[in-house]
Formats: C-alpha cells, structure tokens, sequence
C-alpha cells in the first residue's frame, strides 16, 4: 500500500480496526499544541496512525506494538513504501507483557478493549508530566459488526465499567469525546 487511501481501503474491506481520520487529527492537534516529541502506540494493526505521525513530526520518537504477526508483516511493509521504517520502532509482541522504561509524551491505547484499564494502569508509569493518554472506540462502533448480543451485552458492560473507572478515579483528569472518532476519551494526570 502506497498511499493512505489505500491503507483506509484495505482496513475496510480486511475489517482491520485503524483509527479514524477525526481521531488521528485531535492527535496531530494535541502534539502541535504542546509540543509533544514522544509517542507510543498500543495496537499498531497495520501502520497507518503510526505512518501519519511519522510524516508530520520527522523528529518524533515512535514505539508500536502489535501481537498479530500478520499484521506486523504488513505495518512493516507500509512503513517501508511510505519510507517511516527507520523513524518508527516496532515491536512484535503482546502489550501484556511488554515493558519498557522509555517515558512518552503521549500514549494512545488501541489495543483489546476488554484490556483498557489493564494497558492504561501498566503504561501509566511510562507517562511524562504533562503527558496524554487518549483511549480509542469507547463508542465501540465498528465492534458491533457481526457480534452476537451476548457479546454485545458483554462489551457493553466491559465499556462502561472502564467509562466509570476513569470517570470516578482521583488520580485522572478526563474528557470523552463520543463524537470524535469512534469516541474517545483523553486522560491526564492530575497534578
């Protein structure tokens, strides 16, 4: 794939979870706005996030992390044709356990959503003061094709237990945005 569209394209009609254009631009805004220089992504799945940021900010430093292989295979071959390979460090491997002690400007968790609060709470300690943590699909909506309704029921439950969890949670100060995207919600530390 050689330009975004076809990206875009591939994710549609392979049902590969990217995020949308709205959610890509708050983050190109947040980044300029406070002048961020450190980005780490939880679910590469095929590049595109990644290539974006990687375009506009050159000096940037980018860590993803994908556990599907095949998807590896094909962020890796994406970051090639759009010539980011040698900006952009990416891991094969399950976020679960993944570590690292690098601190990031901002985190964007798009990862297993039942894992939310899990990847939040793991990555928190890799936030720099000031920094961002942006959760995606808290609206779910692209979840829903082909889900059965006790896995709708279930993941219903599964949001709004995280929802209340950040909401309710004195450590985080936090805004949802249902109509960015596919609904996210951006969390910052509390000073």
């Amino acid at each position: 794939m050689n330009t975004l569209e076809e990206i875009e394209l591939f994710a549609k009609e392979n049902y590969v979870p990217i995020a949308r254009k709205q959610t890509v631009k708050f983050m190109l805004d947040l980044i300029k706005e406070n002048n961020y220089c450190s980005f780490f992504e939880v679910g590469t799945a095929i590049g595109y996030t990644s290539i974006i940021l990687a375009k506009e900010f050159i000096g940037m430093r980018i860590l993803t992390i994908e556990h599907d292989l095949n998807r590896v295979k094909i962020a890796k071959e994406n970051f090639k044709n759009f010539e980011v390979e040698d900006r952009i460090e990416l891991i094969a491997g399950d976020a679960i356990n993944f570590s690292t002690r690098e601190q990031f400007d901002l985190i964007f968790i798009d990862a297993a959503k039942k894992r939310n609060r899990f990847f939040l709470e793991k990555y928190l300690e890799n936030l720099n003061p000031g920094g961002t943590i942006i959760v995606d699909n808290m609206n779910l909506e692209d979840f829903w094709v082909g889900a059965n309704e006790n896995k709708k029921a279930h993941y219903e439950q599964v949001m709004k237990e995280f929802r209340d969890y950040v909401k309710n949670n004195p450590l985080y100060e936090s805004t949802f945005y249902d109509d960015i995207g596919d609904g996210i919600v951006v969390i910052k530390i509390k000073k």
